[in-house]
């Protein structure tokens, strides 16, 4: 009698003899292939999101600057004023003393939009421009964690109001937008990003009197975007500024401040600063 000859299974490949599924073999080829994919994808994912976030701290910037000179036009050309310390009321461009503490300085934004305690609440978009989305840092209030309002801070010789001696004997205090000619608005910074093992009120120091060799580090800048801090300057533009000495951006504690106003000779990074802060009283 004819028998049929019976055809050998066929799996979902074409292959004969199988019955489907992977080896063990293939599915270790099929993991290898996704793991050097992912490899390759997760470094261009991290460079695309720390452009987004650098496109967006300067976005941020350019709305304080704008709100910043929105204040001077309808206060006859004065600049808005900046000082130290936690004093909290009228006079300043932002209010509040912010630390790794349970205070309530760290999150209340009637310090930054309210025109009681903040200069620029009223000329402001969002209390989100003060702060650089690459900033990560966070207090514990009543065990829960609470991203910090603010990561910007004014360059001191912008109408300083406070009353200690910063070298307003020797150096000028911009009072009105018009003082400012030497540096000149587009050399001239006004807002940067503060880190935040170093950021307190709302002003950035810099010491113009001991330079070179006795030069020092007061107040730290950010190092957010691969050693840059988001600056902006008065005639309105803003750029990533990156740091030349890794002094100027040693590395950043979570938990507590830096000690500030430390030794840092001949470092460019100070240099830049105080060649971009201010300029020297003439004698007449």
């Amino acid at each position: 009698m004819y028998r049929q000859r019976r055809q050998p299974s066929t799996s979902w490949h074409g292959r004969p003899g199988r019955s489907g599924g992977f080896t063990l073999a293939e599915l270790l080829s099929v993991l290898l292939i996704v793991g050097v994919v992912l490899a390759l994808l997760f470094p261009a994912m991290a460079r695309s999101k720390a452009k987004a976030q650098g496109l967006l701290c300067l976005s941020n910037l350019r709305q304080v600057s704008l709100a910043w000179a929105m204040y001077a036009e309808d206060h006859l050309d004065r600049l808005p004023g900046v000082a130290e310390g936690s004093h909290a009321g009228r006079g300043r461009w932002v209010s509040g003393w912010l630390d790794f503490s349970a205070s309530s300085d760290n999150t209340n934004v009637n310090y930054l939009m309210d025109s009681d305690f903040a200069q620029l609440g009223p000329y402001a978009k969002s209390a989100r421009v003060y702060r650089c989305p690459a900033d990560h840092s966070a207090v514990q209030i009543d065990g829960r964690s609470h991203a910090r309002v603010r990561s910007l801070s004014m360059n001191c010789w912008m109408n300083y109001v406070g009353t200690d001696a910063i070298g307003q004997d020797l150096f000028r205090v911009f009072r009105r937008t018009s003082d400012i000619v030497e540096p000149p608005p587009s050399r001239a910074w006004v807002f940067l990003d503060e880190r935040a093992d170093s950021i307190n009120d709302g002003m950035f120091r810099t010491d113009l009197k001991d330079r070179r060799k006795a030069a020092r580090i007061v107040d730290y800048p950010a190092g957010y975007h691969n050693r840059a801090a988001g600056i902006a300057f008065a005639d309105g533009h803003a750029e990533l500024k990156r740091w030349q000495d890794r002094r100027t951006v040693p590395a950043l504690m979570t938990s507590q401040l830096i000690r500030l106003d430390v030794p840092s000779p001949d470092n460019p990074d100070v240099a830049w600063l105080q060649e971009h802060s201010s300029s020297p009283v003439i004698e007449e």
